[in-house]
């Protein structure tokens, strides 16, 4: 269950990389490279796992954003489900076995929205996990970092309202809690 709410919370995480690769303001096309980190709890303890997920964005828009004078015309974040990275084998076997990957291999966001104010900014999208698509909505932060611009965020997330059952082992002992944390942070270069 944990590593279903990571899923879920990286896919959050896709929407703040998104805003990230929407400062790519001379690019009409741009795709970047995007780290999450998902945690979450079960009955017995606290986890933690890793993925790298791409974001592309087309820049033009009426709303300039941070970074990003041109503001964003589209953006999608894509986590490949299967490339998730957890300190235990066990713990990424039951994160895998509840995600599916080869029945549903990618988590995607796909931006519809967002709102600029000063350095943050809200962003609203379509989030789609297990086939199962939700609009969300979650802050981003941008500041300038050298010649791009750092985006930064945090989303919780209930993975069981994308279909996700969190895992039980060891006979229902341990059970992977529904609400997880998906936190982002990466400089998008124009």
């Amino acid at each position: 269950m944990t590593l279903m709410n990571m899923i879920r919370s990286t896919l959050i995480l896709m929407a703040g990389a998104v805003g990230l690769v929407l400062l790519q303001a001379d690019t009409a096309a741009a795709q970047s490279r995007v780290e999450f980190t998902v945690s979450g709890n079960s009955t017995i303890r606290g986890w933690t796992c890793t993925v790298t997920g791409s974001a592309q964005v087309t820049t033009g828009s009426a709303t300039p954003a941070p970074g990003l004078a041109n503001g964003v015309q589209a953006a999608t974040l894509t986590v490949p489900v299967a490339d998730f990275v957890c300190p235990q084998d066990e713990m990424r076997e039951h994160l895998l076995e509840a995600m599916k990957p080869g029945e549903f291999p990618e988590i995607r966001f796909e931006l519809q929205s967002y709102e600029a104010s000063g350095q943050n900014v809200t962003a609203t999208g379509a989030l789609t996990i297990h086939a199962t698509t939700q609009t969300v909505s979650f802050p981003i932060s941008l500041t300038p970092a050298g010649a791009g611009v750092r985006i930064a965020g945090e989303v919780p997330l209930d993975m069981t309202t994308y279909g996700v059952e969190p895992p039980e082992v060891m006979l229902g002992l341990m059970v992977v809690r529904p609400r997880i944390r998906i936190e982002f942070s990466g400089v998008v270069l124009p």
